[in-house]
Formats: C-alpha cells, sequence, structure tokens
C-alpha cells in the first residue's frame, strides 16, 4: 500500500514536472518572439520624409509614380553631432517593377545606425517599353553574356536608371546643408535591378558635382567589367550561391576585376543556399547589416 502511494506521488510529481517544463518553453518562444518582433521594428528610431522631388517629373511616365524621380529620405532620430554618411538605396524589380516602398524595413534600420538613408524611384524603361530578351533573367541567369553585351533594350534601361541616379547624387550635394549630409561620405546601394543601376553608376560613369565614396552590391552585376573606369571604389558585394535569376558568376567576376586593378578594400560575401531576391534579403536584414555599417565607417 505504501509503495503504491509512492509510486503514485512519483508519477505525480513528473507529470507536474512535464508540465511546468512545457510552459516554461512555450512562455520562453513567446517571449524571444515578442523580442524578436520589438528589436526588428526600427520605425521608431528613425523620421521618414516621403515623395521628395528630386529631379523634374518625367514626361514619359504620365501618372506612374513608379517610374517619377521622387525619393524616401529616412533619418535618425535626434540630434546628431556630426554631419550624417548618406546611403542611397535604388530598388530591384527587372527595371520593370518595384518601388522605393518596398523595403522600408531595411531604410529603417540602416538609418538607426546614424546614416541618412535615401530610398529612389526612377524610370523603370521596360515597364513602359516591352522588349523581348530585355529581362535581367534572360541576360543574367546562365552567367556573364559571351558577347559582353546585354540586350540593347536592358543596356538602355541601366543607363536610363544610372541618369536618374547622377540627379539623385545632384539633389543630395543641392540639400547637404538643410539635411546635414556628408557629401564626402556617400554610399550608393540597391538590389538586383538597383544593384546593377549603382554599380554603373558608381564604377561606370564620370561626374564631377559629388562623388560615390562606397557601394554595396545586392546580388547586381556588371554587363562588361571593361566598362569600368572607377575602379578604386570599394565594393562590398553580397550575392547568394543558390541564385538563379542573376548568376552568382557576375559577383565573382566583378571581384576578381576589382583585385586585378588593385582594390585591396573590396569584400565579397557569398551566401551558402540562398536564393535571389525574398530569401537574400532575409539574409541581410537578420545576419549582415552590421557588416554594411562597418564597410560604410570603415571606408571613410
Amino acid at each position: 500500500m505504501e509503495n503504491n502511494i509512492i509510486s503514485e506521488n512519483r508519477t505525480l510529481l513528473l507529470r507536474v514536472s512535464l508540465i511546468v517544463l512545457i510552459l516554461s518553453i512555450f512562455l520562453s518562444v513567446i517571449l524571444y518572439g515578442q523580442g524578436k518582433k520589438e528589436n526588428t521594428d526600427y520605425s521608431s528610431l528613425v523620421n521618414v520624409e516621403q515623395d521628395i522631388r528630386y529631379a523634374t517629373k518625367p514626361d514619359s511616365v504620365n501618372n506612374d509614380i513608379s517610374s517619377d524621380r521622387l525619393l524616401d529620405l529616412y533619418l535618425p532620430k535626434g540630434i546628431q553631432p556630426t554631419k550624417l554618411p548618406v546611403y542611397i538605396y535604388i530598388h530591384g524589380g527587372g527595371f520593370s517593377g518595384g518601388g522605393k516602398n518596398q523595403h522600408k524595413a531595411f531604410c529603417s534600420k540602416l538609418a538607426s545606425y546614424g546614416i541618412a538613408v535615401i530610398a529612389t524611384n526612377y524610370r523603370l524603361y521596360l515597364k513602359h517599353n516591352k522588349i523581348a530578351g530585355a529581362s535581367c533573367r534572360a541576360n543574367m541567369s546562365k552567367g556573364l553574356p559571351p558577347s559582353g553585351k546585354f540586350n540593347e533594350g536592358l543596356h538602355n534601361a541601366i543607363k536610363m536608371a544610372g541618369e536618374d541616379a547622377i540627379l539623385a547624387l545632384n539633389w543630395i550635394k543641392d540639400n547637404s546643408g538643410k539635411y546635414n549630409f556628408d557629401t564626402s561620405d556617400i554610399t550608393i546601394s540597391g538590389g538586383s535591378a538597383g544593384a546593377i543601376t549603382a554599380l554603373f553608376t558608381g564604377l561606370c560613369v564620370k561626374y564631377s558635382k559629388v562623388k560615390v565614396k562606397n557601394i554595396v552590391n545586392l546580388w547586381g552585376g556588371l554587363e562588361n567589367n571593361n566598362q569600368v573606369i572607377n575602379s578604386k571604389i570599394p565594393v562590398l558585394t553580397f550575392h547568394g550561391n543558390k541564385d538563379d535569376l542573376i548568376s552568382v558568376e557576375y559577383a565573382h567576376s566583378l571581384h576578381r576585376f576589382l583585385e586585378q586593378k588593385g582594390n585591396k578594400d573590396s569584400k565579397l560575401v557569398i551566401m551558402d543556399g540562398i536564393g535571389h531576391g525574398g530569401p537574400a534579403y532575409k539574409e541581410v536584414m537578420t545576419n549582415k547589416m552590421e557588416a554594411i555599417v562597418n564597410f560604410i565607417k570603415n571606408n571613410k
């Protein structure tokens, strides 16, 4: 009888312990989720000015806001003791879609580190000109173009986006006093088509009003490395080795080229098992933001 009571008590104790353990794990998951959500919401740490016109409205876009020359400005809250480094973010979308609003979390998080972040819209040539064989996938998914040239439609889309990026750089120069921009510390960046534009603008275009200090290349690429005329600009490249839209060979090729030109400040990060777009942004947002910030701050 006594042994039965002891056995029942032990069983009851085990059940209670198991319930307590399960409740503890459940509570930990809830608290972790709340903490994670709180830690990834950076909107409260920045001020955002939307739809600032950085250049005249193009005649060709009509009412298409996504192709208009507008920008959103993300500024860290509080009084900044020094001038702010500037980070231009150019959205992706294959030069036929997307918009400056699609990565608010990325821009807000980056601005929270004390950086002025500018997200731009620009003329989307392939949205208004349907050209067979001109997509990024058609030209870039299988590797570097054998002829060293993209389809003419894609070439024109990149050139047009680059022209608008230059106008955005001019706006930064003209408004540096108003927003306390450090015009000697400008990083141009983008994802996919935006990265193609950033690389083209930073490495392949001559301009004098304001200069690009750094480039952050999020899974983009150049049509031909021989286009490069500014080979000393530090380039930080992130590219997934499972990217089926823009081949990772573009990242390797550009990095090798810059190294051969004596560019010792460029860095290449290959993200293992990561594809294009969403998965790549998630990886960068979760694990690579401090690397971007350190790259910007170390290359002054």
